[in-house]
């Protein structure tokens, strides 16, 4: 299986575990360290995914796309589209094989279409455009669950 295979199979097994409530598939796919926007941890998106919060959202026609934008060495970019969400992952590669380390989504009904050229921009709700790579939608850098402390300012 080529990296990019893996890379795809990872990223749908994120989408379709949610939607199937595949609390088990989700923890595999994501790296322990996991956060999304910041304040959902691993052992959030897994308890959220097992309490089936996904499949009150699920439709017979999910319509997943996944665009890779990036893929160099240990680290990936992946854009996910479904009936419901844009989310943007990062994925990296451990031991175990590629884990989605963290991801920004939002509700596609509130999603406005990206330009042309903007792919590795994603337009928060506020409007203003924000690199995937440095920032969440509230303009601060990411942080894994497991680095706590004082931040350089």
């Amino acid at each position: 299986m080529t990296d990019e295979d893996a890379v795809r199979a990872v990223a749908l097994d994120h989408v379709e575990s949610w939607f199937d409530g595949d609390a088990s598939r989700m923890g595999l796919a994501l790296h322990p360290e996991y956060s999304a926007m910041e304040k959902i941890t691993a052992q959030d998106m897994i308890e959220a995914t097992a309490n089936g919060q996904g499949r009150g959202e699920d439709a017979e026609d999910r319509q997943i796309s996944i665009e890779i934008s990036y893929l160099m060495g240990n680290t990936a970019r992946v854009t996910c589209l479904s009936h419901r969400y844009l989310e943007v992952l990062q994925l990296i590669r451990t031991p175990e094989g590629w884990k989605v380390l963290n991801g920004i989504w939002q509700s596609r009904a509130n999603a406005a279409l990206l330009p042309p050229g903007l792919s590795e921009e994603l337009q928060c709700e506020s409007g203003s455009p924000i690199p995937i790579l440095q920032a969440n939608c509230e303009g601060r850098m990411p942080r894994s669950a497991g680095r706590r402390g004082r931040r350089r300012r």
